[in-house]
């Protein structure tokens, strides 16, 4: 990468192709390196590599697989997400190996006609801790849509419903919103922590069997779970419990967050308040889906209900709680703001609001929202790149990238971010200060 060595394309190709070129270089490089050490360990131990990680780490996993360690795992998994950092990324390279040893022994186990005991698999990872997402939302999603009183909640659930199905919940963390939101701080750490205790009973006392099956992580958690246990008939009843456990975990905090947004509502007229929450939902489901024409992002970011400016982002990165100070916007004209976050969709909540605003002011400003990893190429078309707080770790690599083509980036905090996506005249003072810097 430093001396540009590469496989290039011509500039027709779109950036996400010829990115997967770009990378045969380095991919290939890693896997003949790794494969010729993996052959001298063979030969020296008589057993791969992997295995011999496996074998190193196994009482580390199996305190893992207890009633604390999965609570510290799938606890702070939740809490990094609470405050706006992709959690995930950050806990899941600690156990993916245990991820996916535990699913292989289970199999293995039940293919000898003996229970299969092990809890941390990355299929229940999936569909018992992440049911719906991240703080297992997809009960709370539902929720949302058909017995919150208010409207803006109503909006957001249904705005947010079929990529929540699909375990795709960044439009309903930041809508909703779930990330710093202090009503939903309890629920939101401890729901998938009591998923994951609930199966660990099932097996452990009614001597279900644990997962056995992986399937991609975008089933749909209830299909997921019945497949992934093998169809067995305690599989059913699991499942039932699990969505009541989650109904359970959420039903007073709900409950407390619907009559807080219901009494802002009364102070609405009604005709406001109808147009408010279709905006919103409108915005939302422009930014899930990538989004940002004039006819996509239909002014949801308009619809907030959290006031003021955010702060701003130094040039290093950190943030500030500096107000963003108003400009002259008019410089923005001809510039670019490319947006990034994890898997792409975030990243358009913040694309779509600074997109309308540039158009209500009549400013020409060109605005992309894209996941980390397919932005390289598409640098240099944009002024400035912003990182969406779950991808704040990937700052400094971004930096070097940003120094060498002479471009501005910075990242925004959580409650900073969701400022920002829901006040496009912010958003646009934000950059120009940025760009300013």
């Amino acid at each position: 990468m430093l001396h540009n060595i590469t496989i290039r394309l011509p500039e027709q190709v779109p950036p996400n192709i010829s990115q997967t070129f770009k990378d045969l270089i380095p991919f290939s490089a890693s896997i003949a390196i790794f494969w010729a050490f993996d052959q001298v360990f063979r030969a020296a131990f008589g057993i791969c590599f992997a295995q011999g990680v496996i074998q190193v780490f196994q009482p580390l996993f199996t305190a893992a697989d207890g009633y604390v360690g999965l609570a510290i795992i799938y606890g702070a998994m939740s809490l990094y997400w609470f405050v706006g950092v992709h959690g995930p990324s950050i806990v899941e390279p600690a156990i993916s190996a245990a991820l996916v040893s535990n699913l292989t022994a289970n199999y293995a186990a039940y293919q000898a006609g003996e229970q299969a005991t092990y809890i941390l698999t990355q299929s229940a990872q999936y569909f018992v801790v992440c049911m719906g997402g991240t703080g297992a939302t997809l009960v709370l999603c539902l929720m949302f849509c058909f017995l919150a009183k208010s409207k803006e909640m109503r909006a957001v659930g249904r705005a947010s419903i079929v990529p929540v199905c699909f375990a795709v919940n960044e439009p309903f963390l930041f809508g909703a919103p779930m990330v710093l939101n202090p009503v939903f701080f309890v629920p939101f750490i401890a729901a998938p922590v009591l998923n994951i205790w609930l199966l660990k009973i099932f097996v452990d006392v009614l001597d279900m069997n644990g997962f056995m099956y992986t399937l991609p992580w975008t089933t749909p958690a209830p299909i997921g779970i019945i497949m992934g246990l093998g169809l067995q008939p305690l599989a059913f009843v699991f499942l039932i419990a699990v969505l009541a456990l989650d109904f359970a975990a959420y039903y007073l905090f709900f409950k407390v967050y619907d009559r807080q947004k219901c009494e802002e509502e009364s102070e609405v007229l009604e005709e406001e308040l109808a147009e408010r929450a279709a905006q919103k939902g409108a915005a939302m489901t422009a930014a899930f889906q990538g989004e940002v024409s004039a006819e996509s992002v239909a002014a949801g970011a308009a619809a907030s209900t959290v006031a003021g400016a955010a702060a701003a982002s130094s040039s290093a990165g950190s943030t500030s709680s500096t107000p963003v100070q108003t400009g002259d916007l008019s410089s923005l004209n001809g510039k670019g703001v490319l947006v990034l976050c994890q898997g792409g969709g975030t990243s358009g909540l913040l694309a779509n609001a600074l997109a309308k605003a540039a158009k209500e002011h009549g400013i020409d400003l060109t605005t992309g929202a894209e996941a980390y990893g397919n932005h390289i190429d598409m640098m240099p078309d944009f002024d400035l790149v912003v990182l969406a707080p779950q991808a704040a770790s990937y700052y400094d690599d971004l930096k070097k990238d940003a120094d060498r083509m002479g471009i501005k980036c910075c990242s925004c905090r959580g409650k900073q971010y969701i400022d920002l996506s829901r006040d496009g005249e912010a958003a646009l003072n934000f950059v120009l200060d940025q760009l300013a810097q």
